[in-house]
């Protein structure tokens, strides 16, 4: 074999030991994923503020449709809507403009002008819209909103007693004072009792609180993978060489004697 193909065939057998499966496999080791955060929620009951209760002023009383009665009358000048500026004309008006100012949840209130049966119907109509109407404008001047505010005139046709006596025409020359709407919803009987005695509430907040990583560690399993080692298998060349090289050694004949 000659030195050429002497190489030659140590690198095909290289180049064997290192495709083959005749190596012993070697498992490396993957570090483990370490875990995320853990989010632990924190919750937390706080006490939600009391709700708006609604509260009369001076001496008037709600009554269950929304009334809002004062034990006097607002004092107009006789057969017309000029307000008389007595004592207890002030005080109801002062009183109206405090419950407006101090009940905000009252979106719209309704003043009502009603008349005895005397006279003209149609000249009482527009006598009580205009005594209304002369309410609204003094709680205008007086803070109140004019968009919370509505007037109605009905005359004669609400009577709350026969006008068959002075007495009885008196109580029916009256203003009502009226609560229209809760929180821009029409009131009712029961809107109004639960404004006037709102129910405690207490609301649940929920926060969010993140600790430090590592808390409730979790493993993650990851397999090992093999990784085959890379031999190269290198076969001993024996070159034939003869141990020993037979040296012969002749011995010529003897020359024969002269004889």
């Amino acid at each position: 074999m000659t030195r050429n193909h002497l190489v030659v065939a140590l690198a095909a057998v290289g180049f064997a030991g290192m495709i083959g499966c005749g190596g012993a496999a070697v498992a490396v080791p993957v570090p483990t994923v370490p875990p995320p955060p853990v989010v632990v929620p924190e919750v937390v009951q706080v006490q939600a503020p009391p709700a708006p209760k609604l509260a009369t002023v001076c001496d008037a009383v709600i009554m269950p449709g929304g009334h809002l009665k004062f034990p006097h009358e607002v004092e107009f000048d006789i057969g017309k809507a000029s307000i008389k500026g007595s004592a207890n004309t002030n005080a109801i008006l002062q009183c109206l403009a405090d419950f407006m100012a101090n009940n905000k949840m009252v979106t719209k209130f309704r003043v009502e002008g009603h008349t005895d049966n005397a006279g003209d119907a149609t000249a009482n109509l527009k006598l009580s819209q205009d005594r209304a109407d002369a309410i609204l404008a003094w709680l205008t001047a007086h803070t109140t909103e004019l968009n919370r505010l509505e007037a109605k005139g009905w005359g004669p046709n609400k009577p709350i007693a026969p006008n068959d006596s002075p007495d009885h025409m008196a109580m029916n020359r009256r203003v009502e004072f009226w609560i229209a709407e809760l929180n821009g919803v029409k009131a009712t009987h029961e809107s109004i009792a639960t404004a006037m005695n709102p129910p405690a509430t207490t609301a649940v907040v929920t926060t969010t609180a993140v600790p430090a990583v590592g808390v409730g560690t979790v493993g993650v399993a990851v397999p090992t993978v093999a990784v085959p080692t890379v031999g190269v298998a290198v076969p001993t060349v024996g070159v034939a060489v003869p141990t020993g090289v037979a040296v012969g050694v002749g011995v010529a004949p003897a020359a024969p004697k002269k004889k």
